[in-house]
């Protein structure tokens, strides 16, 4: 799928609303970009960087809605941004000269789901992929430049979503969410009688799949996740069973012998209406956020016990990334702290009125 529209770029002068806005964030805007995929008000896809200035540093089109996107260290003001599953595109993108450096595009018998890791150590990138002749889940690797395909391993379940390095530099953890699909058939669920997602542990080295953990509820799809600093990871779940059934959508893994549902009461369950969307670890509070859109939700949770400590309105609040603190964006637009337990030091709220951004957020070292 090639890409042939041209390229938007906006500055400063793009239509945004700020308020609250102090010292913290104009340093802080001096050394990273935020990194989203959006769309506007007609439906146009895009991928942008923006800042806590308000500004949006530019924005560029894609063939199709995007997803997740990663920083790229070693290509400061650069970012890969993956399609949406089932999605069949992947661009290093050169935010300071607005221009799509390279696409990549899997095999003929493969889809991507959306998210992707740079592994520094090896200078390649690892994307969680379908092959979707036999509904097998992939770990594709390549070459962080050319971008030619070194490996596939199998990722030990089937529709891996989001995937991450575990503290040892050698470990992947994957999300298989357990969910079939095709993109003959963009996003329809192909087995949900029979899914059986789980939460595995691959060695980078052998490309073995070392672990694997299940829930007793299978309907439950592990879709995304964080790891902390000492190896905890925590996932947030999306149900695929009876909008009635009243099930946890949070998870933690410390090398139990299971999987542990996060502790909170019935209510919260039920009113993030079976859906999360971004994880984010905050290693230096303790804390994980957990967004849930469906419920204009942003959650706050206890890294250190699995309890949870509250709960902030956020209109389709989706994407999390921490920084020097967290920040969350929304589809509404806005990009915000306000759901800190602290953010009165520092309360912070910027709404660009003309984008509407999608379920992850990013953040990339400027230039």
């Amino acid at each position: 799928m090639a890409i042939s529209r041209r390229l938007f770029i906006q500055g400063a002068a793009a239509g945004f609303v700020a308020s609250n806005f102090g010292l913290l964030g104009c340093a802080k805007a001096k050394s990273s970009w935020f990194v989203s995929a959006c769309s506007d008000k007609a439906g146009q896809h895009y991928v942008a960087a923006f800042d806590l200035a308000g500004n949006v540093i530019n924005q560029i089109a894609l063939p199709a809605r995007g997803h997740d996107a990663i920083a790229l260290p070693h290509k400061p003001g650069h970012a890969m941004v993956f399609a949406r599953r089932p999605g069949m595109f992947a661009l290093e993108v050169d935010f300071v000269n607005a221009r799509v450096v390279k696409q990549v595009t899997p095999e003929n018998d493969s889809h991507f789901y959306g998210h992707g890791v740079y592994w520094a150590k090896h200078h390649v990138i690892l994307t969680s992929e379908n092959y979707f002749s036999t509904g097998e889940g992939q770990i594709v690797v390549r070459d962080a430049d050319s971008y030619q395909q070194l490996a596939r391993y199998y990722s030990g379940g089937i529709g891996p979503h989001e995937i991450a390095l575990m503290p040892d530099n050698e470990t992947l953890v994957i999300a298989n969410g357990g969910i079939k699909t095709h993109p003959d058939m963009p996003r329809q669920k192909l087995n949900l009688d029979t899914m059986d997602p789980n939460l595995a542990y691959m060695s980078l080295l052998s490309g073995k799949v070392l672990e694997s953990y299940q829930l007793d509820n299978k309907q439950l799809s592990i879709r995304h996740l964080d790891v902390s600093q000492s190896g905890k990871v925590i996932a947030g779940l999306q149900y695929q069973g009876a909008k009635t059934d009243l099930v946890p959508l949070v998870i933690s893994h410390s090398g139990e012998s299971q999987l542990t549902p996060l502790s909170a009461e019935d209510s919260l369950w039920r009113q993030m209406n079976h859906y999360t969307a971004s994880i984010c670890v905050d290693d230096d509070n303790q804390l994980v956020a957990v967004s849930c859109p469906r419920a204009d939700l942003i959650t706050l949770w206890s890294l250190a016990d699995n309890r949870f400590i509250s709960k902030h309105k956020l209109a389709d609040g989706a994407g999390l990334t921490k920084t020097d603190q967290l920040y969350a964006s929304s589809g509404k637009g806005y990009l915000t702290n306000e759901f800190l337990l602290n953010a009165a030091e520092h309360e912070f709220k910027t709404r660009f009125t003309h984008l509407k951004w999608d379920n992850h957020l990013t953040h990339i070292q400027a230039v």
